[in-house]
């Protein structure tokens, strides 16, 4: 089951991830392969499923729809200063799996993905700093808007980018009913482009909370060209599916 949440783009059986179809491209972004390995380095151990849940939820994707094109919206790994032992051999284990499965892999650079360009000389994908597809500009968000402007100039409409792990938090009188992962969908500030902000895929990056104030967001792009009071989050749950609401601004007693 598919929902589009711009024209052309698709939200495919309530995963994080939007699908192209035009393009036959799945775009998903911060997978975070990689993440417990840093934990248990910082002596924190916690359970070991990022790659299983990352594999499950892109596999699910590439089941349901034709995808011929992946691109991750940056922070692929989570190893700042490193490429960590178990984090190359699950990269490795993610990375095969989808080149046997599609036609091209691109990987827009994030801010954790340093030292990913030595899997590549094993393993035959791309690394950019921002992509166009159509009139996608696809990038990470860690960095403003303006550097990819430069880069790749202004024929695009639409702005695809993770990096903020959005989720949503709903209260009632009573306390909270619940938190959830959520697109975050909205235009740039005076302009009639539109941004569409992608949920975090790994399981454990699921949680930046989603507020009226602009200080709490961790993208300079939201924080610098987005109206904050217009952003319509869409939760995507596996149980309470795909639900669009209202403008954050009508959510203030809500969230």
């Amino acid at each position: 089951m598919s929902v589009e949440l711009i024209s052309g783009i698709e939200v495919v059986n309530n995963l994080p991830l939007v699908y192209v179809r035009r393009y036959k491209a799945l775009i998903l972004a911060d997978t975070h392969i990689g993440y417990e390995e840093d934990m248990a380095e910082k002596g924190i151990f916690i359970p070991s499923f990022q790659l299983r849940n990352v594999m499950e939820v892109i596999n699910e994707a590439l089941n349901s729809v034709n995808v011929e094109k992946v691109i991750i919206a940056g922070d692929l790994k989570h190893k700042f200063d490193s490429l960590g032992r178990q984090e190359r051999r699950e990269l490795s284990k993610l990375l095969a799996e989808l080149l046997a499965r599609v036609n091209e892999l691109i990987v827009v650079r994030g801010n954790h993905d340093n030292f990913l360009p030595l899997l590549q000389k094993k393993f035959n994908f791309k690394i950019v700093n921002e992509y166009i597809l159509g009139n996608i500009l696809i990038i990470h968000g860690h960095k403003e808007l303006e550097t990819h402007i430069t880069n790749v100039g202004d024929k695009w409409n639409i702005l695809i980018m993770g990096h903020e792990h959005p989720s949503i938090t709903l209260r009632d009188e009573l306390g909270i009913v619940g938190k959830f992962p959520c697109f975050l969908m909205g235009k740039l500030r005076n302009s009639d482009k539109s941004i569409l902000v992608l949920p975090a895929v790994g399981a454990y990056q699921t949680g930046s909370k989603v507020t009226l104030s602009s200080d709490t967001y961790l993208s300079p792009i939201i924080r610098n060209d987005v109206n904050i009071e217009e952003i319509r989050p869409v939760i995507v749950d596996r149980e309470v599916g795909v639900m669009e609401l209202p403008p954050l601004k009508y959510l203030f007693d809500l969230i």
